[in-house]
């Protein structure tokens, strides 16, 4: 390795670290996800942060474990807590140029690595306090230990190759997709091109196979928490696209829980921020395919994984979101370094010269990029709002969503209610004769009734009676949870029934909370409404 690739590899480095950093304090706090991770980090020791991820998620809890460690040490301040995702982020940058190195050579590795350290979904996910950069950093492992495997095929290979895939396992359930479309493009290749390795591998799969056997377990007893997913989310064909996007351009969307439809537009900003670098990636993979006939294994490792979870998304709950399949990241990224590679050093210089200018002008100066934009649905400022009001453990709060939500930004020990956890499942809410969520929900949602009677019987007895005079109500009005009233069962078919039933029944409770109580004021913030009410 010359002195030059090594001086590439370090500032590629330092660029990675950087753009992770930008705007890493994000004053609106966690939002929903990342407070749901934060709460299962902090419920104890490991049995305990075990024992609250698989009851309350579909996901074994790796990542929780290991981020407990990390506060243990360090804090659990906002930005420190995100810095493990950044630490996570930049490793992934460099076990991608040693990956690239050992399929290639360092020119290959050192455009994987560039092309990892720019990626906007790799650096968003960098500043989450989420798993899913860890998923892309054991997959790069992998990648690194399985070429490693096929060129040495010595046991600590391996023994590299196991640990990586079981990480992927225990930290995202829709991993074992990947782990399996590997195994089957790895073997392929062996079949093809080294036979002579085929019994190590067989057996380093049934050890791996040993290990996951509680993951296995457990998906086969906790089938239940699957199959309704679709309640929650929304996808549709367009989302192929949006995920073409996300993987190649600076220009991120439709990142949370549901994609818009993809309209495409032709326009300068367009062309140079979407098709362009969108083309470069496109080229790159198809000048690895032309050039070398093992990158078709390279490429179909990605394309077999989104087509296993295309499956799956057909016959069950799930959908096609970019963090569920950020997996496919990292090999894609691996197959366009190994074509770029190939090309003549004055063209390889125009085109990273290219992709870096655009995708750090759009990372600093686009207010929706990956590091600007999603900076405003924390919970902190409602959580402010509720302490500038000193909020009182005879008080109650009402919020949407869980009802630890807040809990990392306000001392209160009161009554809590979700319309999620507490009402939303309730009989009068659902036909529970119905398997079907959108039929399930369908008549309590578009319903004329202005308020349902029986939610109106069970909210005032279980929230309004038990107040004593002069106590307070903070309701929480969420703004992603206002689309009531809906006139019509197309309309209610665009929204996930989960927005839909929860924007009736926060319409519901709080015109019964105006029906019952004085409203003493209200604080308008960007995606939330603090309302005071007494008794």
């Amino acid at each position: 390795m010359k002195k030059r690739d090594y001086i590439i590899f370090g500032l590629v480095v330092i660029m990675a670290l950087v753009l992770r950093l930008l705007f890493i304090d994000k004053p609106a706090g966690f939002w929903h996800n990342e407070m749901v991770m934060y709460n299962q980090t902090i419920a104890g020791g490991p049995l305990d942060i075990i024992k609250a991820s698989v009851n309350a998620d579909v996901h074994f809890p790796l990542y929780q474990l290991m981020l407990a460690v990390w506060i243990k040490i360090f804090g659990n301040g906002d930005i420190t807590i995100r810095l493990f995702s950044v630490l996570a982020g930049v490793l992934n940058v460099i076990m991608a140029f040693f990956t690239g190195r050992e399929i290639k050579d360092s020119k290959t590795g050192n455009i994987f690595a560039f092309l990892t350290a720019v990626n906007s979904t790799l650096i968003f996910y960098s500043q989450e306090v989420k798993f899913y950069i860890f998923l892309s950093l054991f997959v790069t492992i992998s990648l690194f230990y399985i070429i490693r495997i096929l060129k040495n095929n010595k046991n600590s290979d391996y023994a590299g190759y196991i640990i990586a895939n079981a990480a992927i396992v225990y930290t995202f359930t829709i991993g074992v997709l990947y782990v399996i479309a590997l195994g089957i493009i790895v073997l392929a290749y062996i079949l093809w091109q080294k036979k002579n390795i085929l019994k190590k591998f067989i057996i380093s799969n049934i050890i791996l196979i040993g290990i996951i056997l509680p993951f296995a377990f457990y998906i086969l007893t906790h089938m239940g928490k699957y199959e309704g997913a679709n309640w929650i989310f929304t996808s549709n064909i367009y989302t192929t696209f949006i995920l073409i996007q996300n993987y190649f351009t600076p220009c991120l969307a439709g990142i949370y829980n549901n994609p818009a439809v993809y309209i495409p537009t032709l326009g300068i900003l367009q062309i140079l921020f979407i098709y362009i670098p969108a083309g470069i990636a496109f080229f790159g993979i198809f000048k690895a395919v032309t050039t070398e006939k093992k990158n078709y294994f390279w490429l179909a490792l990605p394309l077999l994984f989104l087509a296993f979870e295309t499956i799956l998304c057909m016959n069950s709950g799930l959908r096609m979101l970019t963090r569920y399949t950020i997996l496919a990241i990292p090999p894609f990224l691996l197959c366009v370094s190994t074509g770029l590679a190939q090309l003549k050093s004055r063209t390889i210089k125009i085109l990273i010269t290219y992709l870096f200018i655009v995708n750090v002008f759009y990372l600093i100066s686009s207010p929706l990029s990956a590091v600007r934009g999603y900076r405003d649905l924390g919970e902190k400022p409602a959580a402010t709002v509720l302490n500038n009001y000193k909020i009182q453990d005879n008080d109650t709060i009402v919020l949407a969503l869980r009802k630890n939500d807040f809990d990392k930004y306000i001392s209160f020990n009161g009554r809590k209610f979700s319309l999620l956890q507490d009402f939303v499942h309730q009989p009068y809410a659902m036909d529970t004769d119905i398997t079907n969520r959108y039929e399930q929900y369908k008549k309590y949602v578009i319903n004329p009734i202005l308020i349902n009677p029986e939610f109106e019987k069970d909210f005032v007895k279980r929230v309004i009676q038990p107040m004593q005079k002069h106590d307070r109500i903070f309701y929480i009005w969420d703004e992603n949870y206002n689309s009531y009233p809906l006139k019509s069962l197309e309309e209610y078919k665009k929204i996930p029934v989960m927005t839909g039933s929860l924007s009736r029944m926060n319409a519901e409770a709080f015109m019964l909370c105006q029906k019952y109580l004085k409203i003493k004021s209200a604080d308008k913030l960007k995606y939330y409404r603090v309302f005071v009410f007494e008794k």
